[in-house]
Formats: structure tokens, C-alpha cells, sequence
């Protein structure tokens, strides 16, 4: 809750700071220009840059782990329960592209389709979190493998439809990285350190290629082993410390406080100073652009996510995590529509030709996102407790659905 509370004064202070009589100097801080050097930092052009891309790593390495630790021991050792959240994540891309489509098709911000698409994790959790108990715990695992799975979904997006920049032998080798990490993984009791390393290695290679580098974090979260890395002379499972014997469980209790104190509030205030002023909807196609946003991070992420993780447990492909209901999946599909950060990326690149419609995006993302967790909450208020009563076993078994039932006896 505290780290929750973190990030809400931290865009607080953006909002403010970009907005108020300093409101010059916001821009001139985050897009300070800096140089890396080299074909792999050449995106990083700015102050904003090397936090969106470079201390984001870290936040995306406790994702790793977290999502790794779900893995072994919770929700997401079953993969039909994985497999909601990633049917949800494809559903709710979709379902955000046509809402937009919908709205601006023919006017100058049709190419835009791929703005709302994405989920800000960081976001997205510190906004579930301060609904505390109202939220099961499932239904953040939930939220989380979704984001992760709609995040990857969004770069491809980006770099297939939007991004000229993309370098295929750097890929090739980020891949190369990443199956002999998996080989190091299964076959070695290699130390934490080496995928560690096997990540900074892989973040080059992804910014190299032109791909948001701060996902190799969650490759390299999701590789630490979850095991001692190797025997300790005269001593047993049952007697090594915890920090031997889950090395990935003790990586994430020392790196998770960084992440939510330093970490998110940097990001936060670097990317949520968005600057209202008069004519911000002025140029042609920009009201369009607004609403198809504003409205696709509402109904068309809810819609989808919703109508998606619906279908795939109606299929008998995946079920529900334990203690989540229904109407906590319509809830936390609700707010998945946050977002800022890749979606803000999407829009430069497809309004490059046309710079006026950015601010108009920016403002439909800002729109959209505090509808979105309005709603959600006002869903996750109304549900009640978070926890399941323990009559319902049936229920949390079969995903929210009891055999044959048909999808009109829903337990909402």
C-alpha cells in the first residue's frame, strides 16, 4: 500500500510540476539530451529515455520474479489458470485497436490504432493495490501476467508496424542470449549472478535492436532459479537459510523496495506530467484522436480482456486463479486500460508526420486511464470482500463456472 501511495504522489507532482509556473522546466529536465553512444543506445536521446528504458529493468526484473515465484508455487503453476491472462492480454489489444478504428477511421489519426493497446504495469498494479482488500490476491496475478504478456504484445506491435529502426542480427543474437540462458538454466546449478548478466547482455542486445530493452528484465526474473545453486557441505534442504534455498525468492525481497520507492516514482514523475492548455484539441482529426483513445482504454480493453478470458474458460482451456470471481476479472479488466509509457512511444511514431495529434493522444491516455480506474474500482468496491467463501469450491475449481452451466448462470 505504501509503494501504491508512492506512485500516486509521485504523479501528483508531475501533474503539478508540469503544469505550474516550473512547468518549463519539467520538459527541459526529462528531455535533457544525453548520448550512450553506439548503434545500442541510440534511442537513448533523453534523461526520460534512460529511465523509461534503462531503470525500468529493475521494476521488470521483480515482474520476472514475481511472475517466476507464481510459477512454483502459486496460481500460474497451472497452465490452464496462465492461460487466461494471456488470452485476456490478446483480447484486450484487440479489443482496444477496433474500438479505435471505430472512432477514427478516415480522419488523419487513423493510423493510431496501436496507441491505447498497451497496459502500464507499474500503473496498473499501484492503482489495484490501493483497493487493498477488495482485491483476492489471484486477481493481481492475474493483472500481472496479463500486462506482461500485453506488454510483449505491443512492442511487436510497435516494431512491426510502426518502428523503422528494428536490427535483425541483434535479435537474433538477443534470442541466441536468451535459449542459452534456458540451456544454462536446465542443465547447470548456475549461480543468480550469471543470469544476471545473461539480462544486462540481453537488455543491450533488445536496445541494439531496436526493442523496449526493459523487458529483458523479466526474462532474466523469470530465469533465476528458484532453487539453491548448489549443495552446501552438511547441510539440508530443511536446514539451509531461505536466502539458499529460493535464491530467486531472496533476490526479490532485496531488489522489490528499490523497485517501488526509487524505481516507479522516478518513472511516474518522468511520464505523467502531462501539460493541459487551451487548443490542445484544436488541429484537424485531434477530437477524433481523444475520443477513439479515451474510449478504447475503457471499453475496448474491459470488452476484450473480459469477453477473451470468457471464451477461453467457456472452452475448457483455462480456468480462473483461486478466491477470483467474475466480476473481479470485469473489474481488473478495467484497469488494465492505465497507461502511458508505451503508448505514449506508439503515438510519436504514428503521428511523426503529424505532431499535432500527440497531444491530443496524451490527453485521450490521461482521460482514458482515470476513467479506467474509476470504473474498476467502482466494480471492485461493489464486489464485496476479496476472499471466496469456502462453500465455493466447486466454483474456484472450474475457473467461476460450475459444470454445465451455461454462460447465462455466471457467477457475477
Amino acid at each position: 500500500m505504501a509503494a501504491a501511495w508512492a506512485l500516486i504522489v509521485a504523479v501528483a507532482i508531475a501533474l503539478v510540476w508540469a503544469n505550474g509556473p516550473w512547468s518549463a522546466s519539467y520538459e527541459s529536465t526529462w528531455l535533457h539530451p544525453t548520448s550512450g553512444g553506439g548503434r545500442a543506445f541510440q534511442d537513448f536521446a533523453t534523461l526520460r529515455d534512460w529511465v523509461n528504458g534503462g531503470l525500468m529493468a529493475v521494476f521488470f526484473l521483480v515482474v520476472g520474479l514475481e511472475i517466476g515465484r507464481e510459477r512454483r508455487h502459486g496460481d500460474l503453476a497451472d497452465a490452464r489458470t496462465a492461460a487466461v491472462p494471456v488470452a485476456g492480454a490478446l483480447g484486450g489489444m484487440l479489443g482496444a485497436g477496433l474500438v479505435y478504428a471505430a472512432v477514427a477511421h478516415g480522419g488523419p489519426g487513423s493510423s493510431g490504432w496501436g496507441i491505447p493497446m498497451a497496459t502500464d504495469i507499474a500503473f496498473a498494479l499501484g492503482a489495484l493495490a490501493l483497493l487493498g482488500r477488495r482485491v483476492p490476491s489471484g486477481l493481481r496475478v492475474f493483472l500481472l501476467t496479463l500486462a506482461v504478456a500485453d506488454d510483449i504484445g505491443s512492442v511487436v506491435v510497435m516494431a512491426v508496424f510502426y518502428s523503422s529502426r528494428s536490427y535483425v542480427p541483434a535479435l537474433a543474437a538477443a534470442l541466441a542470449v536468451v535459449i542459452a540462458l534456458i540451456v544454462v538454466r536446465r542443465t547447470t546449478q548456475a549461480p543468480t549472478v550469471v543470469f544476471l548478466l545473461g539480462g544486462v547482455v540481453l537488455w543491450v542486445l533488445l536496445a541494439a535492436g531496436g526493442v523496449e530493452p526493459a523487458l529483458a528484465g523479466v526474462v532474466a526474473g523469470l530465469l533465476v532459479p528458484g532453487e539453491a545453486p548448489g549443495e552446501v557441505p552438511g547441510r539440508t534442504s530443511e536446514t539451509m537459510p531461505a536466502r539458499l534455498a529460493d535464491p530467486a525468492e531472496h533476490l526479490e525481497k532485496r531488489v522489490a523496495p528499490w523497485s517501488a520507492f526509487v524505481v516507479l516514482p522516478l518513472f511516474a514523475v518522468a511520464n505523467a506530467g502531462i501539460t493541459f492548455h487551451a487548443g490542445l484539441l484544436g488541429a484537424p482529426g485531434a477530437a477524433a484522436v481523444f475520443a477513439g483513445v479515451g474510449l478504447a482504454r475503457v471499453i475496448g480493453k474491459m470488452g476484450g480482456i473480459t469477453v477473451a478470458c470468457l471464451l477461453v474458460v467457456r472452452l475448457g482451456f483455462g480456468r480462473l486463479p483461486g478466491g477470483v470471481r467474475w466480476r473481479h476479472i470485469l473489474g481488473g479488466s478495467a484497469v488494465a486500460g492505465i497507461g502511458f509509457t508505451v503508448p505514449l512511444l506508439i503515438a510519436e511514431l504514428a503521428f511523426s508526420s503529424n505532431p499535432p495529434l500527440v497531444p491530443a493522444a496524451e490527453l485521450g491516455l490521461f482521460a482514458g486511464s482515470a476513467m479506467a480506474f474509476a470504473v474498476g474500482a467502482a466494480i471492485l468496491f461493489g464486489s464485496g470482500s476479496g476472499a471466496l467463501p469456502d462453500a465455493e469450491p466447486q466454483e474456484a475449481a472450474s475457473g467461476g463456472l460450475a459444470d454445465g452451466e451455461g454462460p447465462e448462470a455466471i457467477p457475477w
